[in-house]
């Protein structure tokens, strides 16, 4: 008897656990440059989110963190214009000139369809 009853409320909580909605939140699955990269000078920064992102949640900031002969400096933010991949998934950070030789960190924030907004940073070296 308690057998039975036991399998009744395991099953009914797994049938109230599968109608429930599951809400991700995007990931940056890939970049480039990627981490920790050191790269030649680059105009263009890609990103790839595991899924749609929501234009109006999505906001990028690149800091330039270390330059060659300067120590010490505050980090300086860089100007970029942002564009949305027709994917929903896929930005592209575009600056006017390429990157000078030095540190810097992105700094990202975007959200799904729940409306949930993520952030991340990451760092990388322009050679």
């Amino acid at each position: 008897m308690h057998k039975t009853k036991f399998f009744r409320l395991t099953l009914a909580a797994a049938a109230t656990l599968a109608a429930t909605p599951v809400f991700a939140h995007p990931s940056l699955v890939t970049a480039k440059p990627a981490a920790n990269a050191i790269v030649a000078p680059t105009n263009k920064i890609d990103l790839v989110f595991d899924e749609k992102i929501m234009p109006a949640n999505t906001r990028m900031q690149l800091m330039m963190t270390s330059m060659p002969g300067m120590t010490g400096h505050a980090p300086m933010k860089m100007p970029i214009s942002v564009m949305m991949g027709k994917d929903g998934k896929s930005v592209m950070l575009m600056m006017k000139k390429p990157l000078t030789t030095g540190g810097y960190e992105l700094r990202w924030m975007a959200s799904g369809d729940d409306k949930e907004v993520v952030s991340g940073k990451y760092a990388f070296k322009v050679k």
